[in-house]
């Protein structure tokens, strides 16, 4: 493992978003029960991994399981409280914003407000808000301002209502998270969103959930895409995408490692993108009971990889995300 890793998927969970959750009745996440977190606790896993950096977000579900103002609010609260997080802990910590994705304006007054803070190296989104994805036209214009800002946009799972899912006693973080992701990425794609807003640098959680094993699907699609597009029932964009398109969006995002860590999974992505493009990320505190207490968190990584490539996985594909961003290319 290279020393001085960057994790680029964990989270945090602020007081003041601990209690929302508890005062909707909220007690797990993707079926996991929602476990304690403080700077210090996430301090104390970095270092027995040898983890320099942790890039924070909130997970699912975001702030939409409030209403209105409240969502917008709770996520003001969020960001100013990982603000303080990342100011008392600069060579350890930074941040990614959340926002309210079911309110549009709100969004872009968060955005212009976290952006351009230090600590902040961009913004968590979820695939899905109340049923509609990613690549929706409702979404344009917070796309075309993270376009304009060229920012890091991380695309995180969130569970989709009992009501749109079999009724399983399967936990919504084992498929449905890969699932969600996949259809958020599918969404992007039939909308042309990847080629119409170039700017944004789109990393996907979990591997990108399940989409590898799609790629030759999309292909078909994007390459016939004025004639299959009617046919179909895709969207008007979709009239735009080529033969090249469908490959050149997967290739061109990033990809994490969280809880997709093992020789298949790595092979799969990087088959699909390459190593310059594959992101060390662990998923804590979530996925605290899928490493050991110490020591490499993923040995896959470095089965698999030699050195160079292992190098950019755990630290160099990241760096150069966070490049000129203040407070947030110190080594620990």
């Amino acid at each position: 493992m290279t020393t001085g890793s960057i994790d680029v998927h964990s989270h945090y969970i602020a007081p003041a978003y601990r209690s929302a959750l508890e005062s909707v009745g909220k007690d797990r996440i993707g079926g996991i029960p929602v476990p304690p977190w403080t700077p210090e606790l996430a301090i104390g896993f970095m270092d027995a991994h040898g983890i320099a950096r942790q890039v924070l977000s909130v997970s699912d579900p975001g702030v939409d399981f409030l209403a209105g103002e409240a969502a917008a609010g709770l996520a003001r609260e969020c960001n100013d409280y990982l603000a303080g997080v990342v100011a008392s802990h600069p060579d350890r910590f930074s941040g990614l914003a959340v926002v309210s994705g079911n309110d549009p304006e709100a969004a872009l007054s968060e955005i212009a407000r976290c952006l351009e803070r230090p600590g902040f190296a961009g913004l968590g989104l979820l695939s899905s808000y109340d049923g509609s994805y990613l690549g929706d036209p409702a979404f344009d214009p917070l796309l075309t301002e993270l376009d304009q800002r060229g920012a890091w946009v991380m695309v995180h799972p969130t569970a989709v209502p009992t009501t749109d899912k079999p009724d399983l006693t399967i936990p919504d973080f084992m498929a449905e998270y890969p699932f969600d992701t996949t259809r958020a990425f599918l969404n992007l794609l039939v909308h042309n969103a990847f080629a119409r807003f170039p700017g944004i640098r789109w990393h996907f959680a979990h591997g990108g959930g399940t989409i590898p094993m799609l790629a030759a699907r999309m292909d078909v699609a994007a390459a016939h895409g004025k004639v299959l597009g009617p046919l179909l029932g895709l969207p008007e964009q979709s009239a735009d995408l080529g033969p090249e398109s469908a490959r050149e969006a997967l290739a061109g995002c990033w990809y994490d490692t969280a809880l997709i860590a093992s020789e298949g999974g790595l092979q799969a992505v990087s088959a699909m993108t390459g190593t310059d493009h594959i992101l060390f990320g662990c998923d804590w505190p979530f996925a605290g009971l899928a490493y050991p207490p110490e020591g490499d968190p993923q040995p896959a990584i470095g089965t698999l990889f030699g050195p160079d490539d292992q190098e950019a996985i755990y630290r160099a594909n990241a760096e150069k995300l966070l490049a000129g961003l203040p407070q947030q290319t110190e080594s620990a």
